[in-house]
């Protein structure tokens, strides 16, 4: 054995070719059955699903067979043209009939010939058989097409880039099938198709009699033939495989015979790591295959190791557009790989065609085989890249997240696109928020080209100028709204000057502290009293004042804003003391929370961060104080929730949750006070990194931190005072509820819901005034109740859907039974208002009118009582209403109020029907027009 030469006899994830044949084991039986439906059909169809080998059985097992004459009657002289449909099949088809040794004639003459055979079979539906009838081959001669991955054809049939592609695959099935329909000519098909696209086939006349009639389903194969296909090239290739680590594959693959690319793969690994690491007479054995990450992640790390090797961030970029631009999972869910030239990847990546090359050399070196054509063919502008097989996009950790990414900004993008068209049609207003400002952000973050959109849309151009258009326009009235937002917040300066005293006296008690060193920390608690004492009415979260009016909430924005100036103010100190150190943590900690509170994000990440460096000194000087590791462990739970709510990576944000637990996990075994509140604090990060694991589908350690915390705060909770650990309680158990759902875990999900409504029952019952508990308890209601419709329990389900929609009653406002008749009488007032001949003094009271109808409106169509077709008259109504509401305006001056009404206007038209439509949208342009006209003078 040693004296052998050695060689890898493992292909990897690219298919076998037909001079591999020698290379090619455990699918005799299937080659043999091949070669007899192919001698009484001559369209042949190999179905299997992904993985399962099709493209290897034809191509080094069946047309090796064809050339050494098993087919007797055929004879052994066979001309083979293979091709993929792409976005031109019967151009991919013509090529594939030009060479020499298939239809085609001398080199000089190939490029001619291919446009002359592309144009007799674009000719007639014989096409086919014209261009083999006129090649003069040998009477001895057979001609075989085979058509790989046939499903290709589906996609470009649905193209909306390409013109005429239905028509285009129409022509291209009617070519083969004509061609094996006579039998004048021994023309045979045999194509390949993944199973889960079987059913397209109906999309085209005859091509399901044909494929059911040549149809050969790839069978599984037996634990014998599994074993050749290790034992046997190994055999070949010169080396020995220990017994043992061929039961371990076996095992490792099991049923899912899908993955015999990846199997191959993974063997391939495992030669090299062997032949490079191995002791003479040493078979591979298990300790290679495991080096390599075995069948589960031998592939994923590989493919890692090619991407780290490009080098620099630019490299890395151009990989990931290229490997975007190379899958598909937008147009077809299933996921379709998309073939590219090497000019049109260099246009998506925005490099020169150079460096794309190197990257696609990466990728396709010798051993590694990710994409294709294979390394021994030089590459140009016209080359066809592609993946060597689907199993990269399902074991590539890293492709399949950019797959997810670039579905989701395709979609960005087709809706924009469609928002562009219907603009232009006139049936629909330009974006405003909440629309645009996603939009706004989708564009900054992917930063589209035209390159990048043709592939799902032509219309790019149109679509970016809607956006941009859309954008000017919300720019040229944000100074307006925000005069309007000032008006309306008028009547709260009072209130706000008594807190502005309140901040003035604590930033001079702050200054006399710096100076007065004997009265610094009793006036800074002052102080500090007085700020907090204005948090404690300003601070809560936006979810929990969801019930006061907008002006309030701008009002708690204001006062937030002005205790961020005093909190900033005093960070500039020098902590010269222990208590002014502790006082500058809190300080940073409390302007993390007042930029949480305002939305901002990143700026509250950076405080959060301030208040870490401040909390970790206290704790490393006074390590005997367990309160400040308390704190230091509250500012890193704070930091990973802000991190998670700001969309940053699940690492970073999980980093910061660990970091608290480690802290949090260590304080009630160190002598410290109150072990309930710390227990409650722990549970609180354990239920937050639930939250994080879940939605980056980590369902195991999710479940686990679930459960902790749920350990953990039900001794609190079981006290009936202690509402708080009560209520996180039962969002714990009902979340745990959720995830155990989904995993179609039933009766255990069944459990926590149940346990979850209990104590929003009782929390309801003991605080009947409390807003929020009775709409968690709605929550609680409808997840019970979707899992009794899982389990088919309909009459219980109903029930608790019931009880759900009476809370849910209880804090809407109007009664949903009034709401009808009140949107009516709402909308006659503001057409009295503004009938011809009324005062102009009277706009703003028909805008309130109108104003009004519209959220009695919304709150309708929230509760889905929009279905009602007077609902839709009513919507039409006002939509008249905000119409004369913008006129009138216009016309006496009020800018502002003029372009509030055509907002809420462009609102409406999405429930308005056609052609009221139509018309509202094309004389609110017509008003808009004249607004910025009048803006425009004014400047």
């Amino acid at each position: 054995m040693e004296s052998q030469a050695l060689f890898n006899p493992f292909p990897g994830l690219r298919p076998f070719e037909a001079e591999e044949d020698h290379l090619f084991f455990g699918r005799e039986k299937e080659i043999d059955e091949l070669l007899r439906r192919l001698r009484s059909c001559r369209f042949v169809s190999v179905i299997g699903t992904s993985g399962s080998g099709k493209s290897s059985l034809v191509r080094s097992g069946l047309i090796p067979a064809l050339y050494s004459g098993f087919m007797v009657k055929a004879g052994s002289s066979w001309r083979v043209a293979r091709l993929r449909p792409g976005e031109d099949p019967i151009g991919h088809l013509a090529e594939s009939l030009s060479p020499a040794d298939v239809l085609g004639t001398n080199q000089e003459l190939a490029s001619t010939n291919r446009v002359l055979l592309e144009a007799t079979l674009r000719r007639s539906s014989r096409g086919l058989v014209d261009a083999v009838r006129q090649a003069r081959i040998s009477p001895h001669d057979n001609v075989l097409i085979v058509v790989d991955q046939f499903e290709e054809l589906f996609r470009f049939r649905r193209s909306r880039q390409i013109a005429n592609s239905r028509d285009e695959a129409v022509a291209f099935v009617k070519l083969l099938l004509e061609a094996t329909a006579q039998d004048v000519l021994p023309i045979y098909v045999v194509l390949t198709m993944r199973s889960d696209f079987i059913g397209d086939c109906m999309e085209f006349p005859r091509l399901p009699e044909a494929v059911n009639k040549g149809q050969h389903l790839v069978p599984r194969m037996t634990r014998d033939e599994l074993r050749s296909v290790i034992t046997g090239p190994v055999a070949v290739g010169g080396g020995e495989i220990a017994p043992r680590l061929v039961l371990r594959l076996l095992n490792d693959l099991g049923d899912d015979q899908d993955q015999l690319p990846v199997l191959q793969h993974a063997l391939m690994r495992t030669w090299d790591h062997w032949e490079q690491h191995r002791q003479p007479g040493e078979p591979i054995d298990v300790a290679d295959y495991e080096a390599v990450g075995t069948l589960r992640q031998a592939l994923s790390r590989h493919a890692e190791e090619a991407y780290q090797e490009t080098g620099s961030d630019r490299g890395r970029l151009v990989a990931e557009k290229m490997f975007k631009a190379l899958t598909d999972t937008f147009s077809d869910q299933r996921g379709v790989r998309r073939p590219s030239t090497v000019q049109e990847l260099t246009a998506v990546c925005e490099v020169p065609q150079k460096e794309v090359i190197q990257v696609i050399e990466i990728f396709r070196r010798q051993g590694r085989s990710f994409l294709m054509p294979p390394p021994a063919i030089p590459l140009d502008p016209r080359s066809i890249i592609d993946l060597s097989h689907e199993s990269l996009m399902r074991c590539w950790t890293r492709l399949m997240a950019w797959a997810e990414e670039e579905k989701i900004s395709a979609g960005y993008y087709m809706r924009l696109s469609q928002a562009a068209a219907w603009f232009g049609e006139g049936t629909a207003g330009l974006w405003r928020t909440p629309e645009l400002d996603p939009a706004l952000g989708w564009k900054r973050k992917n930063q589209p080209t035209a390159a990048w959109a043709q592939r799902y849309d032509a219309h790019f151009d149109r679509a970016m100028q809607f956006l941009d258009r859309s954008e000017k326009v919300r720019d040229g009235f944000i100074a307006l709204r925000e005069k309007e937002r000032k008006k309306k917040l008028r009547e709260y300066q009072w209130a706000a000057g008594i807190l502005a005293i309140l901040l003035v006296a604590a930033l001079f008690l702050a200054q006399i502290a710096r100076k007065e060193k004997a009265r610094a920390e009793q006036n800074l608690q002052l102080a500090q009293a007085a700020v907090n004492e204005m948090l404690s009415s300003a601070g809560r979260e936006q979810a929990r004042v969801a019930a006061d009016v907008p002006e309030m909430e701008e009002f708690r924005k204001e006062l937030l804003q002005k205790a961020k100036a005093f909190y900033t103010n005093f960070t500039k100190q020098k902590p010269d003391s222990e208590q002014l150190a502790i006082e500058m943590g809190w300080a940073y900690f409390r302007l993390g929370d007042i930029h949480r509170l305002l939305s901002e994000n990143s700026d509250a990440a950076s405080e959060y961060r301030e208040a870490i460096t401040q909390f970790q000194a206290l704790t490393a000087k006074y390590p005997g104080k367990p309160e400040y590791r308390q704190a230091l462990a509250n500012s890193y739970n704070w930091l990973g929730e802000t991190l998670r709510a700001d969309g940053a990576t699940s690492s970073a944000a999980e980093e910061a949750y660990n970091r608290a637990l480690q802290l949090q996990q260590a304080l009630p075994g160190d002598g410290a006070g109150n072990v309930p509140a710390y227990q409650r604090e722990l549970a609180r990060t354990h239920y937050n990194r639930g939250i994080l694991l879940y939605e980056t589908k980590r369902v195991e350690a999710s479940e686990a931190d679930f459960r902790e915390a749920i350990l953990l705060l039900k001794p609190s909770a079981e006290n009936g005072l202690n509402f708080g650990p009560a209520q996180e309680l039962a969002r714990a158990d009902n979340n745990l509820g959720t995830l155990l759902r989904s995993e179609n875990r039933l009766a255990d999900a069944r459990v926590f819901y149940e346990q979850a409504l209990g104590i929003g029952e009782r929390l309801t019952k003991e605080k009947p005034d409390n807003r929020e508990y009775k709409f968690e308890l709605a929550t609680y209601y409808d997840d019970l109740a979707l899992l009794l419709l899982d389990q088919g329990d309909l009459e219980l389900a109903r029930r608790r859907n019931r009880q759900a929609i009476g809370l849910i009653d209880e804090l809407t406002s109007p009664a949903p039974s009034l709401s009808v008749e009140l949107v009516k009488a709402h909308n006659l007032g503001a057409q009295i208002l503004e009938s011809p001949g009324a005062a102009e003094s009277n706009a703003a009271a028909a805008k309130a009118e109108s104003q009004r109808s519209l959220d009695i409106l919304t709150q309708l169509k929230k509760a889905r009582k929009s279905g009602r077709p007077e609902v839709a008259l009513l919507f039409r109504d006002l939509g008249y209403n905000f119409l004369d509401l913008a006129r009138i305006s216009l016309a006496s001056g009020s800018y502002a109020d003029a372009q509030s009404a055509l907002d809420n206007l462009s609102r409406l038209l999405p429930e308005i029907p056609e052609p009221e439509r139509r018309n509202l949208a094309k004389a609110a342009d017509g008003i808009e027009q004249k607004l910025r006209d009048k803006l425009g003078k004014r400047q």
